[in-house]
């Protein structure tokens, strides 16, 4: 007979997670050994660049776990992130208003949007899908209406502290700080545990979290030894606020009812209407962080171009970190190993000069590779 213990650690074993850590390290290995890539790939400043390339994905990518939790998605969060620069950018260049005021402009417009979205499909039963197809059609074409169909740039000096790096000693000073949070919540989360009755993780199972905790930690002080790039602090405590909301909290559990069956969840008294506006929200809201960090990171709003196809590779990231399409199942330390992924793939391939018509193809290729291999290891699992 199995113990509870060795349970523990045949699940984590077992994880989707784990597997994709473990894609993850190969392709790096790969990159690391590839003749065009090895000599630039495997430096503190080529990760640094990549952790901080992928931030924008990684911050929408909390809210669409959440909303994808739900069995809703979102299509509109690369047109909201142009509308949401445009908004800065037009009052920060051309109104000469401060990076806070730009900031809270932009958000309280993606917060409406974020509302619209939410009504439209708990109240009115609009799904997903056209509610926000329609905010795909409509919000870049409102950005192009306010900017007058131009660029907008340079922004304000104010802003480069969104595009800025930490000191060196904020730096590991946050590292460190991100450690002991985890080691925190790991050590509560086994006296949760045992206060309910439940069978403990055991200590090879803690043992295990631990040690890929501490691992991280060491591996983001040693690139970040330049100083930490704000966007990846600013998707840090994105990525923390989302795993709190998921594992933590009523909006969370509510989520997880809502994505297995949402009429049952709505006979058993969850408000369906208010959690699915709540979670719209929130993804309005880092949608326009995300789309204020990159208008930051680019010095300027170009509306046709900001956010282009953003939508699909926070999709891809979600849906390859483990969480399903179908509702119900939603992890966010999947979603940042799927952004990692993703980043990955498009880092290498820029370091290999391949033409951006052939990234398309292959990155489209790779990805759905990984998906049916994570998909047909986990039919085979099961019984």
């Amino acid at each position: 007979m199995t113990s509870p213990e060795a349970s523990a650690l045949g699940a984590v074993i077992r994880s989707r997670s784990l597997r994709m850590v473990i894609v993850l390290l190969a392709l790096w290995a790969a990159l690391a050994i590839h003749p065009e890539t090895r000599t630039a790939f495997l430096t503190a400043g080529n990760f640094s660049n990549l952790t901080a390339q992928i931030s924008e994905i990684v911050i929408i990518g909390v809210g669409m776990t959440l909303v994808i939790l739900i069995r809703g998605i979102d299509l509109s969060v690369g047109a909201g992130m142009a509308l949401c620069g445009v908004v800065a950018a037009k009052l920060s260049i051309d109104y000469r208003q401060s990076v806070w005021v730009a900031s809270l402009a932009a958000v309280a417009v993606a917060a409406a949007v974020g509302v619209w979205h939410g009504v439209l499909t708990a109240r009115f039963r609009i799904p997903a899908f056209i509610a926000t197809l329609s905010g795909f059609l409509a919000y870049r074409g409102i950005g192009l209406v306010i900017s007058d169909a131009r660029g907008l740039s340079p922004m304000g000096a104010d802003f480069a502290v969104l595009a800025g790096r930490l000191p060196r000693g904020a730096s590991l000073a946050a590292c460190l700080a991100g450690l002991g949070v985890g080691l925190a919540m790991l050590l509560a989360r086994e006296a949760r545990r045992r206060k309910l009755g439940l069978p403990p993780e055991g200590v090879a199972t803690l043992a295990l979290r631990a040690g890929a905790m501490v691992a991280a930690a060491a591996f983001f002080a040693v690139i970040y030894q330049d100083g930490m790039p704000a966007p990846v602090l600013i998707a840090a405590l994105a990525t923390a606020l989302g795993a709190l909301l998921l594992g933590r909290s009523r909006l969370g559990r509510y989520g997880f009812a809502i994505g297995g069956n949402a009429e049952a969840a709505r006979l058993s008294g969850v408000p369906v209407e208010r959690v699915t506006v709540h979670i719209y929200l929130l993804t309005g809201v880092l949608t326009a962080v995300a789309g204020l960090v990159a208008a930051a990171r680019t010095n300027g709003v170009t509306p046709g171009n900001a956010g282009l196809m953003r939508e699909l590779h926070v999709i891809a990231a979600v849906v390859i970190g483990g969480t399903s399409l179908a509702g119900g199942r939603a992890t966010m330390l999947g979603t940042v190993i799927g952004a990692l992924v993703f980043g990955t793939l498009s880092n290498g391939m820029n370091l290999m000069s391949i033409n951006s018509n052939w990234q398309l193809i292959l990155t489209g290729v790779i990805l759905l590779g990984a998906s049916l291999l994570d998909s047909l290891t986990t039919s085979a699992r099961q019984p």
